[in-house]
């Protein structure tokens, strides 16, 4: 997996760190389920009970993307009729939409260093598992993952 950050798609993003990007959508609580699992696990990728039509739908929403076996990020159509044997993978746009408003604030607030988060917080246990903070030295901090998300998705910056 690499370590590079593509935010494709990005640029519908306003600088405000509103919930969602301008015109787009929210996930659905079932989107939001699938999503939080695929940013949990090491590689992003989703669970392989999602229907067809759930991930057609955060295909659309440029949530989730698909490879081909050279590692070559597929367009929406390609990526549906695939037959190879990748998985669906968490975009960044997608770990964002994951967040609650909450969470999107605390990333905010962290990334600016104006909060501490406590390691034992509830808070704080939910951005480790999607791998946004991490605990360094008894003092929870932002993943070059977080820092990114939130740099642009909150500047606006549309690239990390």
């Amino acid at each position: 997996m690499s370590n590079s950050l593509s935010l494709a798609g990005s640029g519908r993003v306003s600088g405000s760190g509103s919930a969602q990007p301008d015109g787009a959508r929210g996930p659905t609580a079932r989107e939001r389920q699938y999503l939080k699992c695929a940013g949990s696990h090491p590689l992003g990728h989703l669970p392989g009970e999602v229907s067809a039509r759930l991930v057609a739908a955060m295909l659309a929403e440029e949530w989730i993307y698909r490879e081909d076996a050279d590692g070559y990020r597929l367009e929406a159509d390609e990526a549906m009729t695939f037959q190879g044997g990748t998985a669906w993978r968490i975009t960044p746009r997608g770990r964002w939409a994951a967040l609650t408003a909450r969470q999107r604030k605390l990333l905010t607030a962290l990334g600016d260093s104006s909060v501490a988060l406590a390691h034992a917080a509830g808070r704080a246990t939910e951005l480790v598992q999607v791998h946004l903070v991490e605990d360094v030295g008894g003092v929870m901090q932002l993943t070059v993952l977080g820092a990114s998300l939130a740099r642009a998705f909150v500047s606006g910056a549309g690239q990390p």
